[in-house]
């Protein structure tokens, strides 16, 4: 079939939106790396790595891959009891992210997969993204959050997604940069069935014609 990846910022919808686009199309559904809760015990330390990687790389690289260790990678994939659990380092994720694409296909939440499958045939790109005002009221409708809450998870999740994007792909455009994704949606203003079903479409669209033949965007410094 083919695989899509979903970058999305905090209150965007993407853990809800990625698991029912997975569902409809009939894909394993690989979860992001960084959850909230896992941003939220991580914001303090990773302020201090990067202060510290100012002067002394490293320090983010310790943490992120501290990270990977206890982030579980695969969840509805049928995969030997050997593979699943943690990937310690993030070529491991990469490796296992091709497989599954060269494979069976997959939804992919996260873990910058718009990076890892870049120019990979049939892979749809989708960003999910909204104001930050309407994204943190978002957060505080659907996880039942005070103001003041969801504003505070919301920078210590967008921050900590950021900085695994530039840590790990230090060369690429900027994470927002809209011309890494086929499709970018306002869900915050766009009801989310209805972005499953654009993702749905667009990827049904995609994966039935010919392997596309394009250049993806170079990854250069910014």
């Amino acid at each position: 079939m083919g695989s899509i990846t979903i970058a999305a910022t905090y209150g965007a919808g993407g853990s809800v939106v990625g698991p029912a686009v997975a569902g409809r199309l009939g894909l394993p559904f690989i979860e992001r790396a960084i959850p909230p809760s896992l941003a939220q015990e991580l914001d303090r330390p990773l302020r201090a790595a990067l202060v510290d990687d100012a002067h002394h790389h490293g320090a983010v690289a310790r943490l992120l891959n501290r990270i990977l260790g206890h982030a579980g990678l695969f969840v509805g994939i049928p995969t030997a009891p050997e593979e699943l659990g943690a990937v310690t380092d993030v070529a491991q994720t990469e490796a296992v992210l091709r497989q599954v694409a060269d494979g069976t296909g997959a939804v992919i939440l996260g873990r910058a997969g718009v990076f890892v499958l870049r120019g990979h045939p049939r892979t749809l790109h989708v960003r999910l993204d909204g104001p930050v005002e309407a994204r943190r009221r978002a957060a505080m409708a659907h996880e039942g959050l005070d103001e003041e809450t969801a504003a505070r998870v919301q920078q210590q999740t967008d921050r900590a997604r950021r900085a695994y994007v530039e840590h790990f792909y230090p060369n690429a455009r900027a994470w927002e940069d809209i011309r890494h994704y086929h499709l970018v949606l306002d869900s915050t203003a766009i009801p989310l069935d209805t972005c499953v079903d654009v993702i749905v479409q667009a990827a049904q669209s995609l994966f039935a014609g010919p392997v596309p033949v394009t250049e993806p965007l170079p990854l250069t410094d910014r």
